[in-house]
């Protein structure tokens, strides 16, 4: 796969750099708790990979300020945008993880090409190839940053971010923990996850959805049948994907809690 460039956008400075995607090596030191947080947070950073088909994949990272420290790739639902994320995404912060949320090609500020052309939001099966390979170049983003453990990534993800989240996890072992919001057995018709969550074996898996949200519910209920050490969380209402963390219902707690004991 073609490499990635990314591009840290400051208040103040615009820094250029290749993404490369080897792996990284861990870092020394390392525990499997959150690290707690001992000097001033980062202010968030705006991102910007470019895709092998020349899209412009924006993201914010929001940075640790201690070394060894866990990571998260946050993908968000359809018709929606990183900033679903940003509360939970500075929460998690505030408690020691580097955290990462893009904006999916055709939505928020990923819509353009390096040669100023707009790109739609599209679900063929080009579309959904090019969606792997941006989580493909999130993910060695964060392997790569200073104060990351590259064996302590994780990702969240929402309804088709989800599923995105869960079929790169199966193929990629360094992924050690994923959380799935209202996720569906086959979105779009062209990602279908039951091969995925069998091949995504023993690592930790989070499954959450709401009742009145009835096909996540009950995708939800089907992928814990496949190994009884998937955690699971049914909330009586909330709507679907992010919509969860504005219903109240303690979603934020839940997944913090289940990424500090599994990264």
């Amino acid at each position: 796969m073609k490499s990635a460039k990314i591009i840290f956008i400051s208040l103040f400075f615009s820094i250029g750099f290749g993404c490369q995607t080897q792996p990284v090596s861990n870092q020394p030191n390392a525990t499997n708790s959150t690290i707690p947080i001992t000097s001033q947070i980062p202010a968030p950073q705006t991102i910007k990979f470019e895709s092998a088909d020349k899209l412009e994949i924006i993201g914010t990272f929001y940075e640790s300020s201690q070394p060894n420290s866990p990571a998260v790739l946050l993908l968000h639902q359809w018709q929606s945008t990183r900033k679903s994320f940003d509360s939970f995404a500075k929460q998690l912060q505030s408690k020691g993880f580097g955290v990462l949320a893009i904006d999916g090609r055709g939505f928020g500020e990923s819509v353009k090409t390096t040669d100023g052309k707009t790109v739609s939001a599209s679900r063929t099966d080009d579309a959904v190839k090019g969606m792997k390979a941006d989580v493909d170049n999130a993910f060695n983003f964060l392997k790569q940053q200073k104060n990351v453990d590259a064996a302590r990534i994780g990702i969240v993800g929402a309804s088709y971010g989800s599923s995105l989240a869960l079929i790169y996890a199966a193929e990629n072992k360094q992924v050690k923990a994923v959380a799935l919001l209202s996720p569906g057995i086959n979105y779009f018709g062209n990602l279908p996850i039951e091969d995925a969550v069998r091949n995504y074996g023993g690592r930790n898996l989070l499954l959450v959805a709401a009742e009145d949200d009835q096909n996540s519910a009950a995708t939800v209920k089907k992928l814990k049948l496949v190994n009884e050490k998937f955690e699971m969380q049914i909330y009586p209402k909330g709507g679907h994907g992010t919509n969860l963390f504005g219903a109240k219902v303690g979603l934020e707690d839940l997944i913090k809690k289940f990424l500090e004991k599994n990264l």
